[in-house]
């Protein structure tokens, strides 16, 4: 890829000489206006869920916080390694059909999809309830923990929300689902404060964690449905699924590499505290909580952009539009990266005063691992229009072999660190796979648009 420096020139001659570049300003107000809509409501929803976490931190204290971290991620880890998430092979093959009003196709796509969803939730909520007296073995759970763990996985097998995501991304109803995720924050929160305002235990918080979470998925599903009906397409249950490999050309193996890449990362971010919790104990894993939380904050970002991006740099790419998909993802990655690096910058001066009045004392050690971890977010957040980018470039099985390798590594800095740095020890893990996947992705994109005649000469100036 160019340079920030050459990109940042060829912006700022591209203003001065008034150019004018109707359709690239019209696609990038879409995706700005969709990531608004993400924006309002994830924004509200992480800041409320902030709130709420320092409630339970300063109600529970570190080992209890870190018993329930421990047991979400235990039931995450397992939905995220055995579920197929559909969304992305929906808007990739779906944006195709509509557009070609291929409506009899399009209709058994939103039936496999659906299929496939019933299919891994049932097969990864036994998984994760039968597996759990080997994983209380490993990680030292008294009984208590095992049988929390146990009520847990009742939400694993509601876990169905991949297709209903496609869909109102597919159609662009970002507004329309915008306002779940803080209505479930704002129920959530008064929900922790009835439970400290009754002296509540540890188990009252775990059931308000399962009843939100099931709670959000059937609406999201509900929501999908409706849109379908809408459209004209409620009745997709109908639809044969009969030849699916000549009806969909590579879906099979574009769902499972996208998916599995997608995956590798998610399933990184469960096992870290995990792994904290076996080593370094329940406080331990509390403390990490407190710092995957507040980089959650700086992430959200680059999953939005994600969100947004794909349908649009899917399109451009299918009708060989190569300047204008360079454009779009070189404006977008600079934007982000600017917005890393001031989170980072914030995190470093105003970090210590942050986890004071949000945990207290008793998570005063979660400053350092907070520091390594936010430079991991500002790398993830620079990667997050490449990685949109390659899935519509066709680069699914190269970026699969990027995320396995940036998987192994984690899992050796992982695995090496934590015994003997504790929390700052995964949060060194975050920033080596971050570091990898950023590099290896801005390399195959640059490939990637060479192989197809796009060199730097045919940049406009």
């Amino acid at each position: 890829m160019r340079s920030i420096w050459e990109a940042g020139i060829d912006s700022l001659r591209y203003r001065l000489t008034g150019g004018k570049r109707s359709e690239e300003r019209r696609i990038l107000l879409r995706m700005g206006r969709n990531a608004l809509h993400l924006l309002a409501g994830n924004g509200m929803s992480v800041s409320l869920g902030i709130i709420t976490l320092s409630i339970m931190a300063h109600y529970l204290g570190p080992a209890a916080l870190g018993v329930l971290a421990m047991i979400e991620a235990y039931g995450t880890l397992w939905d995220q390694l055995l579920r197929l998430e559909t969304w992305q092979s929906i808007v990739k093959y779906g944006a195709t059909l509509l557009e070609q009003k291929e409506e009899e196709r399009f209709v058994a796509l939103i039936k496999l999809s659906t299929v496939i969803d019933l299919a891994c939730v049932l097969l990864t909520g036994t998984v994760a309830l039968l597996a759990i007296p080997l994983a209380a073995r490993i990680m030292a759970w008294d009984q208590q923990t095992v049988d929390m763990a146990q009520v847990y996985t009742i939400a694993v097998f509601f876990a169905v929300s991949s297709t209903p995501m496609g869909v109102l991304r597919l159609f662009n109803r970002f507004a329309q689902f915008a306002w779940l995720d803080p209505a479930i924050a704002v129920v959530r929160l008064g929900g922790a404060l009835l439970i400290v305002a009754t002296q509540g235990s540890i188990w009252d918080f775990l059931m308000l964690t399962i009843g939100l979470q099931i709670l959000q998925r059937v609406s999201l599903t509900c929501m999908a449905w409706r849109i379908l009906k809408r459209e004209g397409f409620g009745r997709f249950w109908q639809a044969p699924l009969w030849g699916v490999n000549a009806r969909f050309p590579g879906y099979w193996g574009f769902t499972i590499a996208a998916n599995a890449s997608v995956l590798l990362r998610k399933a990184t971010q469960q096992l870290d505290i995990l792994v904290v919790g076996s080593f370094a104990g329940p406080a331990a894993a509390g403390i990490y909580q407190i710092v995957r939380k507040l980089t959650t904050a700086i992430n959200t970002a680059g999953g939005m952009l994600q969100q947004v991006a794909f349908p649009d740099l899917a399109r451009l790419w299918a009708g060989r539009q190569f300047e204008l998909f360079y454009r779009i993802v070189r404006n977008v990655e600079l934007a982000t990266l600017a917005f890393g690096a001031a989170a980072f910058l914030a995190i470093v001066a105003l970090g210590h005063m942050i986890i004071a009045v949000m945990a207290g004392p008793a998570f005063a050690e979660a400053y350092l691992p907070l520091l390594v971890q936010s430079l991991a977010s500002m790398l993830f957040l620079a990667g997050s229009t490449l990685r949109p980018a390659l899935m519509s470039m066709n680069c699914h099985l190269q970026m699969l072999r990027v995320m396995a390798a940036a998987t192994v590594l984690f899992c050796i800095v992982l695995f090496v660190s934590v015994p003997t740095l504790g929390v700052v020890g995964a949060a060194c893990a975050h920033s080596a796979f971050a570091a990898t996947v950023f590099v290896a992705a801005a390399v195959l994109f640059r490939r990637r648009l060479r192989a197809e005649g796009f060199g730097r000469r045919t940049h406009p100036d």
